[in-house]
């Protein structure tokens, strides 16, 4: 498959497609985000949607329609996660934009460490802060080191392939927790070295491998080595506390079978001190069971779960298959009378230009679903040469009526590589990130 120098966008496709043909309390729990104690912003109206793609994070007014570039390009890849104090700082993945990304952000210092998750304020302008996992690798010239290390295969020894934090979200005391991908390149089944990391807050910086590799790989945390999750996706908190985590590449009886699984928030750690001198979490700790179980004929590929409103139900998409998109009850159980967002067969993959694979998802208060098309294409007709289209991404919105999606309609095209998609409700946020000067 054709590589992207950013691995969050690099799918577990190839052998698939072959083988087819705020402040924290010491004690307290974590409580999920409020949807009701903010105020809005007098200011702001409707809400808000926002992607990344190429190393740059955008914007949609949906009350006006306005677009922007909430960041200039420079490192953002993965999902947007707003921190649930009302103040419209949000955090969001990075590694190095490489000069053959063709964007202004190459030219920039790389953040430090390599790879972590970032810290924005309100207009989108970055704080300094970087979350990460300590360790001995860095960058010349650069005083702070993470424990991902360098790609041993690369001819420049880019920080791009080893590890990259492509999911996130903030629990309601304001822990942050990210997923890192590990090093899934495209194999099938995908490597087990992916990882579920917390920070704590308020400072995010003391942090706890909550989920990853147990033996081999890099270093005390067995980072690229086995045990841990096969590529972890994008996350979502339920109304319990407790996380949704999408596993895209976990397999169901040899085959393609992703799925999602909900960790029991009540035996996350309360602190640093229960994570132990290594930063690694006791694995006997860890209460995780399956929300959804995907196969070949239901998302197989789950990347991204959302909440909607207005079935109280989640939205969950695979980056192929049909449906592209189903809807299912807190217990996991598909909606039979919820229409779902249909997509492509494994046989249709590559072959209708028009046609779309989700990668991130989010579902506005009114219902409307919106999703990364991260566009798929396969060379010479062959499905096992297959891969994200250079600026063939797309932001899709698909509205319903009672409960029947409609035709997905692009609002963004011509996008490389996007991930993520993210609504914010200024009534439910108190402030969604804009450029400093608009008010949406």
């Amino acid at each position: 498959m054709p590589q992207r120098p950013k691995t969050a966008a690099c799918l577990a496709l190839c052998g698939v497609l072959a083988i087819a043909c705020s402040s924290t309390t010491p004690g307290a729990k974590p409580a999920p985000p409020s949807s009701t104690s903010a105020l809005s912003h007098p200011t702001q109206r409707g809400y808000f949607v926002y992607w990344d793609q190429n190393e740059e994070e955008d914007y949609q007014a949906a009350s006006s329609g306005q677009q922007g570039q909430l960041i200039p390009p420079w490192d953002p890849n993965g999902q947007l996660c707003l921190a649930p104090d009302g103040s419209g700082k949000f955090s969001v993945g990075y590694n190095p934009t490489l000069p053959s990304q063709h964007n202004p952000g190459s030219l920039k210092p790389p953040k430090q460490p390599p790879v972590g998750e970032a810290l924005y304020d309100q207009h989108g302008q970055f704080t300094g802060h970087t979350s990460f996992v300590p360790g001995p690798f860095s960058m010349s010239a650069q005083t702070v080191g993470g424990d991902i290390p360098p790609d041993s295969n690369s001819p420049s020894h880019a920080f791009n392939n080893n590890g990259t934090f492509v999911g996130c979200a903030f629990d309601g005391r304001g822990d942050l927790f990210a997923t890192d991908l590990g090093t899934a390149q495209g194999q099938f089944p995908a490597p087990d070295d992916g990882r579920l990391i917390e920070w704590f807050g308020p400072q995010l910086t003391s942090y706890c491998i909550l989920y990853g590799p147990t033996s081999g790989g890099v270093g005390p945390h067995h980072v690229t080595g086995t045990g841990g999750l096969r590529q972890p996706s994008e996350l979502a908190f339920d109304a319990n506390g407790d996380l949704l985590l999408p596993e895209a590449g976990a397999t169901q009886n040899g085959l393609p079978g992703g799925r999602v699984l909900r960790f029991d928030h009540t035996a996350f750690p309360q602190g640093p001190a229960d994570c132990g001198a290594d930063g690694v979490y006791p694995r006997d700790k860890i209460r995780t069971s399956t929300f959804f179980q995907g196969s070949l004929s239901l998302l197989p590929f789950p990347l991204a779960i959302a909440r909607d409103p207005t079935c109280s139900c989640w939205a969950i998409d695979s980056v192929f298959g049909d449906p592209a998109v189903a809807f299912f009850d807190d217990q996991g159980h598909q909606l039979p009378a919820h229409g779902v967002i249909h997509g492509q067969t494994i046989a249709q993959l590559g072959k209708d230009p028009a046609g779309y694979n989700p990668f991130g998802l989010a579902v506005a208060p009114d219902g409307t679903v919106y999703f990364v098309d991260i566009h798929i294409a396969c060379q010479n007709n062959s499905l096992g040469n297959c891969g994200p289209v250079s600026k063939g991404g797309r932001v899709m919105k698909v509205t319903f009526t009672a409960g029947q999606p409609g035709v997905p309609v692009p609002i963004a095209t011509g996008i490389d590589f996007p991930t993520s998609v993210t609504v914010c409700v200024p009534t439910l946020h108190q402030y969604c990130p804009l450029p400093s000067g608009i008010t949406g």
